[in-house]
């Protein structure tokens, strides 16, 4: 079993950083300034936590994942910390999940590598999915940006 002793620190954060991709992304995207925005941000911040509870179920067989999972559930940011985070990179995914399937191929078994791109997956949808653009967050889900980054994404998982 792989464990987050088994990467070097670098690996490790290219790995956390692949593995909330969607998260920040659609962070990157929101503009919290007015009540319904803030509202469609705390009801993303909740559906996170929600997946990271149902995620510990799926994928707590795996050390690695529930390594992963543990510390993303523990490492909550202040929104403040988001909106001053730089997500540029974001803009093309590409590297970043290509880095992050280097690392999966080097340290983790098939199971564990196949488990970690579908965990970012669906990580990003439950985000993605949280919260509208209407009246307190309860329009239409996925914006055509978030549908495009998602479905990029996915490309780029499957293109192993």
């Amino acid at each position: 079993m792989t464990t987050k002793a088994d990467f070097e620190p670098k690996e490790w954060n290219d790995l956390m950083y692949f593995a909330c991709i969607g998260v920040s992304y659609k962070y990157s995207t929101r503009d919290v300034h007015s009540l319904g925005d803030l509202v469609g941000f705390l009801r993303e911040m909740f559906s996170v936590q929600t997946f990271l509870t149902s995620a510990m179920n799926k994928y707590g067989n795996l050390e690695l994942l529930k390594e992963v999972i543990n510390e993303l559930a523990n490492a909550c940011k202040s929104r403040q910390d988001l909106l001053s985070d730089d997500f540029n990179t974001f803009k093309n995914l590409g590297p970043t999940v290509a880095r992050a399937n280097q690392i999966l191929a080097d340290r983790a078994t098939q199971e564990e590598a196949c488990a970690m791109r579908a965990f970012a997956y669906e990580l990003a949808f439950e985000a993605a999915n949280a919260a509208g653009d209407g009246f307190l967050g309860t329009g239409v889900k996925l914006s055509a940006e978030e549908t495009e980054f998602l479905h990029e994404l996915k490309r780029h998982l499957l293109d192993v």
